[in-house]
């Protein structure tokens, strides 16, 4: 019996042997060189999969807009206006570059309303609350990936619904 040929004479169900490793190899090395994986790639997997473990029930919001503005007399920082859209809640942040290399959210919500906001980053998550107007901040939040999660407050006017979540952004 005979078996498939794999083109160059060996039988195509016999294992790796160093002539096909060292093709793979090469073959490894041009993609990298040409299309190689995002540095942050590992820390957002992290972040979406502590999401999927922790919120069953979420709205995802879109991304509907990104700004960028100069933020002060030093040309090379920046102040980014993002707006994220979903069926039942706006979000807009505005991310400022603090001194000591974090940076700084300042978000809004609409409608305005007292929900829970949390920050997931590499690091532990953050959370804040945005009062009645739907305002809220966090001050120092490491540069990285995060997303944004928006629980309701519960009983507080305006409270119910699910929470709503951002795609994943780079601070």
């Amino acid at each position: 019996m005979t078996h498939p040929d794999s083109g160059d004479g060996r039988p195509a169900d016999q294992p790796l042997d160093d002539l096909d490793l060292d093709l793979l190899a090469g073959i490894r090395e041009v993609f990298e060189a040409i299309d190689p994986m995002p540095p942050d790639l590992p820390e957002r997997i992290r972040v979406s999969l502590a999401l999927r473990d922790g919120e069953m029930e979420f709205e995802l919001a879109r991304l509907a807009d990104e700004e960028l503005s100069a933020a002060g007399a030093r040309g090379a920082e920046q102040s980014r206006t993002i707006t994220f859209d979903s069926d039942s809640l706006t979000v807009m942040i505005r991310i400022d570059p603090n001194e000591d290399g974090t940076v700084r959210v300042d978000g809004w919500l609409a409608p305005p309303g007292r929900r829970e906001v949390e920050i997931k980053t590499a690091g532990d998550p953050l959370l804040v609350r945005a009062d009645a107007q739907g305002r809220f901040a966090f001050g120092q939040v490491p540069r990285g990936t995060a997303q944004l999660i928006v629980r309701p407050a519960g009983s507080e006017p305006g409270g119910g619904g699910a929470s709503v979540v951002t795609p994943a952004l780079i601070l």
